[in-house]
């Protein structure tokens, strides 16, 4: 398609408006010192440099010809998508890439520079959208009725379903890299809270404030239950960053109405890779070559909403687990360097947030004023270079709290019914 002519100005913008560093350094060459016309508009002093808005304008058509089209999506002969002028185009690309007082008028300025009269579109891939749900979906169903093993490929090519359990694990490795910047510090002295509950709650209180180490620590590897980051037999420490949301996860798969939880105290800085916060965005203006694994990073909302997805603990959740449960190992063994939890939402908790860390072993947890032995303070600093805990729980912290259940009943309307009320 040919690219619409830019015209030309003597309209000028200050460097110092430009807060996104690829947008800056690709101008930066054609700074010169001058009036900032911006500035004049909203009564400000020029700061500094500047540079002239078609420069801007070419820039901004140059990027928007990757992200938008002309043609949109049709289906039975109507366009199905909205239509976005010029200006409406400027302002999403320029959009946290200038400062906010000059967002408008500079939108206004380099759209009025782009001659383009035919509507912009954003592009919508279903194809794509298509194949990230179908290779999710074929991997869940090879991992719970196929195989859970994942191997290497023998050839040039993936053939078994081993091996391509193994390239797709592989390829979301990305979320866990450096680069993605979703692995963040979990700092000394973060207060993790856990939770449990069982029908006698009074007597679970006394039991967890003599021993809260090990009655609200993780469970011993013979009793510990399959969970959606963990196979059963493998102990792991599940935890909320509040009190609220340990005794709402709880409390969602138990039929009691109270429930004991304690604060964790952690001595050690930790590494996690957190599913909770935004993905950072790729800059429209930055003309890199894009990072190995990029487009899996584009759908990790997608990835983020199947790894947290409820389970109904009717009997079959131990197989629906093991999706999760695959992928998880996949985080802890072969992340690089290693990570030691993973952060994800609550489901049942407004705004809360969990966390599994990968240690289930006993020795990794204190009570306040006792210390473990000697040989599993040994086996700490073999392990992470200091015998420290990784973390510290103080029996008065141990608390019981009561759960409020609200149930919403409404009618389900009839099969075939798609307005109005239906009638008996």
């Amino acid at each position: 398609m040919e690219f619409p002519r830019i015209d030309t100005t003597d309209d000028s913008m200050c460097l110092s408006h430009i807060t996104d560093p690829f947008l800056l350094r690709r101008v930066n060459q054609h700074a010169k010192d001058g009036v900032c016309t911006l500035c004049a508009q909203i009564g400000l002093a020029s700061g500094g440099p500047v540079v002239n808005l078609g420069r801007i304008a070419e820039l901004v058509d140059e990027a928007a010809s990757r992200s938008y089209n002309h043609e949109g999506q049709f289906f039975d002969r109507e366009q199905i998508l909205e239509p976005m002028t010029t200006e409406d185009v400027v302002e999403a690309l320029l959009d946290r890439c200038v400062t906010s007082e000059v967002l408008d008028p500079a939108c206004k300025l380099v759209a009025g520079l782009i001659s383009e009269e035919s509507d912009w579109f954003e592009p919508y891939d279903m194809d794509h959208e298509a194949g990230v749900e179908f290779e999710w979906n074929d991997f869940e169903q090879s991992v719970k009725h196929e195989s859970r093993l994942l191997s290497i490929p023998c050839g040039s090519k993936a053939e078994t379903v081993p091996e391509k359990n193994y390239e797709f694990v592989r390829s979301l490795l990305v979320f866990a890299a450096e680069h993605a910047g979703l692995i963040q510090p979990l700092a000394r002295g973060t207060k993790l809270y856990r939770a449990r509950t069982e029908r006698d709650c009074r007597k679970l209180e006394r039991d967890a404030r003599g021993a809260p180490e090990s009655v609200l620590g993780p469970a011993p590897e013979d009793r510990a239950s399959a969970g959606r980051m963990n196979a059963q037999g493998v102990p792991m420490f599940y935890a909320a960053f509040n009190a609220e949301t340990a005794c709402a996860e709880v409390a969602s798969h138990s039929p009691y109405d109270e429930v004991v939880a304690g604060t964790f105290i952690a001595q050690q800085p930790l590494r996690v890779l957190d599913l909770t916060q935004s993905l950072p965005i790729r800059s429209v203006f930055d003309d890199s070559p894009p990072v190995e694994g990029e487009n899996r990073l584009a759908s990790l909302g997608y990835y983020v909403q199947r790894i947290t997805q409820p389970v109904i603990l009717d009997g079959n959740h131990p197989v629906d687990y093991a999706p999760t449960q695959v992928l998880t190992d996949a985080f802890r063994y072969w992340s690089s360097p290693r990570i030691d939890g993973i952060v994800y939402p609550s489901l049942v908790s407004k705004g809360g947030k969990n966390v599994v860390l990968f240690f289930g072993n006993p020795r990794w947890f204190e009570r306040v004023g006792k210390s473990v032995s000697r040989l599993q303070r040994f086996e700490r600093d073999i392990e992470r270079g200091t015998s420290a805990p990784l973390f510290v729980i103080d029996p008065k912290t141990v608390r019981r709290y009561s759960v409020d259940r609200d149930i919403a009943v409404k009618r389900t309307r009839a099969w075939g019914v798609h307005g109005g009320d239906v009638v008996d």
